[in-house]
C-alpha cells in the first residue's frame, strides 16, 4: 500500500538529477545558471526515473533531507523545525485557539503569542519549503517534457510520464496555495522561468488565479478518483483543493466563488469516498487501510521504518506526547491511557488551549484530550505542560492495538483532504451563498453527526458560528485552523480572543496585519523583486 513511500526513500534521494543537484542551494531565489547538470542518460539509462522522482517530489512534504532523519536537503535549515509539514503545522495551529506549543526555541513564543517579526525562523523555514517545492516540481517539469521524451526515444512513456507531470503540478499548485495562505504575496518561478534570473514576486490575486488555471488544466490527466496507488493524488484531490480555493476567494481575491466552491465539493461527495464509521480510526498508525481509510482524498504517508524525519505527524504525536516528574502525564506513568509508542516519555511540548476543549459537548465523541493531572488554563507559558490539556487524537497505534513499526517514528498518515471537510466546506458556501440549507443539513446529519454521539441538528443551527465550531470539533489539529479563523474574521481583531492572543493571557486585539506572515528578512535582501507585506 505505502510504495511510493519506499520509492522515495530507497531510489528518488539515491537518483543523481537535476533536481537533488539544482535544489539543494544556499540561495534559493537564484537559479542555476548550469543547464549541463541535467543528462539525458539518468533517464536514458533508468526510465524508472521519471517516477522515482516524482516520488522525491511528493516527499519534500514528508521528510527533510536526503540521507538520514536528521539530514537536510536545504543547507542553513534544521531538519527538524525545517520539514516543511512541521512548519506548516506550526503556524497554521500554534498561532490559534486550538494548540500551544511550550518549547522557548527561538522562535515559538512569538507565534503563540502573536508577536512575529521577519526574522522568525518558523516563517523563514515555511517559505524557503514552498520556494523548494515551486522550484524541485519546476524542474521536474523542465526534464519531463513530450519533446525531451521523443529525443531520448522514449515516446511510448509519454500517457505515462503525462500523469506523472498533472500530479507534479498538483504539488506545485498545492505550495502556491500555501503561499496564498500564508503570506499572500510570493517570489514565483515555474519551468518557464529562465535560469539565472530571480522570481518575480506574484500578487495573492494573481496566485490564485494561477493556481485554479494550474488545477484546471490538470484535471483531464490525473488519474479517476481512488484509482490511483496510495499516496498519489487524482482528480478528486485537484476538486478538494479548487473547493479550498473557492472558499477562501472573498478573503484572498476579493471574488464571491462560493457557487464554484459548492459545485466542487459536489464532485468530491459523489467520487466514491466514504466517511468511517470511527472518528478515531482516521489517526492511528493503520490509518491507509483501516474502516475509515475510505475518507481520505489525499494523505501525507508516513512509514516508521522507511520513512523517517523530525516532521509531519512524528512532530505531532511525539511533541503531543507530553512527559514530567508529576502523575498524569502521557508518558510511562500512565502508558495505558495513550498508547502512543513514541519513545521514552516523548517530546512533551504541544497542549490544546482552553477555547478548543469548551467547543465540546460531554458526549461528543471526537473530543480526545488527556485531562489527568492537567490543567486546562494556560495559566503560564513555559515548559510545563500541565498547563493546558493534551490531545490523544493522533496515535502511533494500529486499531487492533498494535504498536506502530518504530517506536521514535511514526506510521500515522497525515490527513491532507479528507471527505468530512468536503461536507462542511459545502455547508459553509450554501450559508455563505443563501442557498437552500436543506442539502446541507441532510450531510451533516447523515455523514458527520452519526459517529459523534450528538443528536441532528436543524436548518435553524446552521448558522456561520456553528460551522466555526463544528469545523474545529472535527477537524482540530488538521492544519486548517488559522485559515478558517481568518475567514470567518476571527483570527485578529477583538472579536474573539482567546488565552494568550496578541500576548496576553486573557487575549486581547491582534493587529490586522497579521493575517498575513512576513516575507523572510534574508529572502528580500537577497532578491530585490520582493516587498515585504504591511505591518512588517
Amino acid at each position: 500500500m505505502k510504495n511510493i513511500i519506499r520509492i522515495t526513500k530507497y531510489a528518488a534521494f539515491a537518483a543523481v538529477s537535476a533536481l537533488v543537484l539544482h535544489a539543494c542551494m544556499d540561495d534559493l531565489d537564484v537559479i542555476p545558471e548550469d543547464p549541463s547538470i541535467i543528462t539525458d542518460q539518468i533517464f536514458k539509462d533508468n526510465p524508472g526515473a521519471y517516477k522515482q522522482n516524482l516520488a522525491k517530489l511528493y516527499a519534500g512534504l514528508a521528510v527533510s533531507g536526503p540521507t538520514d532523519a536528521g539530514s537536510s536537503d536545504i543547507q542553513g535549515l534544521d531538519a527538524g523545525y525545517g520539514q516543511y509539514m512541521r512548519a506548516y503545522w506550526v503556524m497554521q495551529e500554534v498561532t490559534t485557539d486550538e494548540a500551544a506549543l511550550h518549547w522557548g526555541d527561538a522562535g515559538i513564543p512569538e507565534l503563540v503569542t502573536g508577536t512575529w517579526n521577519a526574522s522568525n525562523q518558523f516563517i523563514r523555514a515555511m517559505y524557503l519549503r514552498i520556494a523548494y517545492q515551486s522550484r524541485v516540481t519546476s524542474e521536474y517539469l523542465n526534464v519531463t517534457g513530450e519533446d525531451k521524451l521523443n529525443d531520448r526515444g522514449q515516446g511510448s512513456m509519454i500517457p505515462e510520464v503525462k500523469t506523472y507531470r498533472a500530479e507534479a503540478r498538483f504539488l506545485r499548485a498545492l505550495s502556491y496555495f500555501h503561499a496564498i495562505d500564508l503570506f499572500g504575496n510570493f517570489g514565483f518561478l515555474d519551468e518557464n522561468t529562465v535560469l539565472g534570473t530571480l522570481p518575480e514576486q506574484k500578487t495573492r490575486a494573481e496566485l490564485v488565479d494561477y493556481v485554479e488555471s494550474e488545477l484546471l488544466a490538470i484535471i483531464p490527466d490525473l488519474k479517476d478518483p481512488r484509482t490511483n496507488e496510495y499516496g498519489r493524488v487524482d482528480r478528486a484531490a485537484a476538486w478538494f483543493l479548487l473547493a479550498k480555493l473557492y472558499l477562501n476567494s472573498q478573503v484572498w481575491a476579493g471574488k464571491d466563488r462560493n457557487a464554484d466552491c459548492i459545485a466542487m465539493c459536489e464532485n468530491v461527495i459523489h467520487a466514491g469516498y466514504s466517511i468511517g464509521a470511527n472518528y478515531n480510526e482516521l489517526f492511528l498508525a493503520d490509518n491507509d487501510k483501516n474502516s475509515s481509510a475510505g475518507e481520505y482524498i489525499a494523505v501525507i504517508p508516513q512509514d516508521g521504518l522507511h520513512l523517517q524525519a523530525y516532521g509531519c505527524m512524528t512532530f505531532i504525536i511525539q511533541a503531543a506526547t507530553l512527559s514530567g516528574d508529576s502523575a498524569g502525564y502521557m508518558g510511562k506513568e500512565v502508558p495505558d491511557n495513550i498508547q502512543v509508542n513514541c519513545g521514552v516519555g516523548g517530546w512533551n511540548g504541544a497542549t490544546i488551549r482552553p477555547e478548543l476543549y469548551t467547543k465540546f459537548d460531554v458526549a461528543d465523541k471526537r473530543a480526545m484530550f488527556f485531562t489527568y493531572g492537567h490543567e486546562l488554563d494556560l495559566t503560564e507559558l513555559s515548559s510545563n505542560t500541565k498547563y493546558g490539556y493534551g490531545v490523544t487524537k493522533f496515535r502511533n497505534v494500529t486499531s487492533t492495538g498494535v504498536n506502530g513499526s518504530h517506536g521514535d517514528f511514526v506510521d500515522t498518515d497525515y490527513p491532507l483532504f479528507r471527505l468530512a471537510d468536503a461536507y462542511l466546506m459545502y455547508a459553509e458556501a450554501v450559508v455563505r451563498s443563501n442557498g437552500d440549507k436543506g442539502q446541507a443539513v441532510t450531510y451533516i446529519n447523515e455523514q458527520i453527526r452519526p459517529r459523534t454521539g450528538l443528536s441532528d441538528i436543524s436548518q435553524g443551527d446552521l448558522t456561520l458560528d456553528f460551522i466555526l465550531n463544528e469545523r474545529a470539533r472535527e477537524l482540530y489539529w488538521e492544519g486548517w485552523r488559522r485559515q478558517d479563523l481568518i475567514r470567518f474574521g476571527k483570527f485578529t481583531g477583538n472579536t474573539y480572543a482567546w488565552q494568550w492572543k496578541g500576548n496576553a493571557y486573557s487575549g486581547t486585539v491582534m493587529a490586522d496585519f497579521r493575517n498575513l506572515f512576513p516575507l523572510p528578512e534574508d529572502q528580500l535582501q537577497m532578491n530585490k523583486h520582493l516587498k515585504q507585506n504591511p505591518g512588517y
